[in-house]
């Protein structure tokens, strides 16, 4: 019986610390994940903005052709 106890208080301690594992491991993941959309989304912005120059440069060469 003190084999089982032992073993029993091992794999509850093992089941602990493996759930702050996950718990760590998805806070970090979280971080990663939010981190990833603001690039994204200053990339979309970079975009947007080359977009309007170039909508801006078209718009003033045939403002100054015409």
């Amino acid at each position: 019986m003190k084999n089982l106890e032992s073993i029993e208080a091992d794999l509850k301690k093992q089941l602990a610390d493996l759930a702050n594992q996950i718990r760590a491991t998805e806070s970090a993941l979280l971080l990663t994940k939010e981190g990833y959309l603001k690039v994204s989304g200053a990339l979309e912005v970079i975009e947007i903005l080359k977009q309007s120059e170039k909508e801006e440069a078209v718009l003033l060469d045939s403002v100054l052709e015409g």
